[in-house]
């Protein structure tokens, strides 16, 4: 996976999920199919007085501008404001999944943004893992490059290996580096590895987690309630995504008071429940075990 997903990540997933915003309805596939059968956001089960958090769907388009395009990154997150802690799920694009209304019934999950954007990546999904997103946001290559700048101007730590060098071009030495945004976008996106895709996930994450410190350590800055109307406003302009400016600035308020303490990880497939396999109609595939990464991404996210 590459990096695009983690300007979403980095920014509009700590502001928005750290929200805690009440969650109607998470796990019906289609909002406008089911608009009779939704429950009131008051009646939803609760621990402790406090509702079930909303789960985001963070996509990073393979994309420069074109048009048609494919989601190099999807990563679902969700932040649990009762323990104060953040749940971040990457999902590998390679994943072999059932797309709905597809004429070949299976392929790589990347290719239902790739058919039907997000709304059937959403309910692609749903229907394999029975998780339902309720916000999405997308961000492609420049916006990523822009954003990292932005959220991380200093730069950000990376250890480069000595094959990442001539693999990406990148201007860096081997070993413990401070790399900026577009050096950030090749250090993810490499995969001419032993790891592979598997290693990308593990770069994704890491660097995730340092955004997420670089961001409050600007926020609880003595400038930082001055600064973060403005990275709201450059992340909105950045991103596309289905919250608004106010709800992504109330959000933000509330960050700076609830601060994440933990943040636990899960890459899907799950170790040992996925086959590589190769299909005339797809390529290379890993062929996941559907049912057991279904229990895996719900007991994660603790439905």
């Amino acid at each position: 996976m590459s990096l695009r997903a983690i300007t979403v990540l980095s920014f509009f997933l700590i502001v928005s999920a750290c929200g805690g915003m009440p969650l109607d309805d998470r796990t019906k596939p289609d909002e406008n199919n089911l608009k009779s059968s939704r429950m009131n956001p008051a009646d939803a089960d609760s621990v402790d007085g406090i509702k079930p958090e909303k789960i985001y769907l963070l996509v990073g388009i393979d994309s420069r501008g074109e048009p048609d395009s494919r989601s190099d990154a999807i990563l679902l997150a969700r932040y649990d404001r009762a323990g104060n802690r953040m749940k971040l799920a990457s999902i590998m694009r390679d994943s072999y999944v059932k797309i709905p209304g597809y004429n070949n019934g299976y392929n790589k999950i990347n290719m239902s943004y790739y058919l039907g954007g997000t709304k059937l990546l959403k309910q692609t999904i749903y229907e394999n893992f029975h998780i339902k997103a309720d916000h999405v946001a997308t961000i492609d290559f420049q916006g990523f490059i822009q954003l990292v700048d932005l959220l991380a101007p200093e730069g950000i730590k990376a250890n480069i290996k000595p094959e990442m060098i001539q693999d990406m071009s990148l201007e860096a030495t081997k070993g413990e580096q401070v790399l900026h945004g577009d050096e950030i976008l090749k250090y993810v996106r490499f995969r001419h590895d032993s790891e592979s895709d598997f290693g990308r996930v593990k770069r994704q994450q890491e660097v995730l987690l340092q955004l997420k410190d670089i961001m409050y350590e600007r926020l609880y800055s003595v400038d930082g309630i001055f600064t973060l109307p403005h990275v709201i406003k450059e992340t909105f302009a950045l991103t596309d995504t289905d919250m608004g400016v106010k709800e992504l600035a109330e959000l933000g308020s509330i960050m700076l008071f609830h601060q994440i303490e933990d943040v636990s990880t899960l890459r899907i497939p799950v170790e040992g429940s996925f086959l590589d396999k190769s299909y005339p109609h797809s390529g290379a595939v890993l062929q996941i075990n559907k049912e057991e990464n279904k229990r895996a991404l719900i007991n994660f996210f603790g439905e």
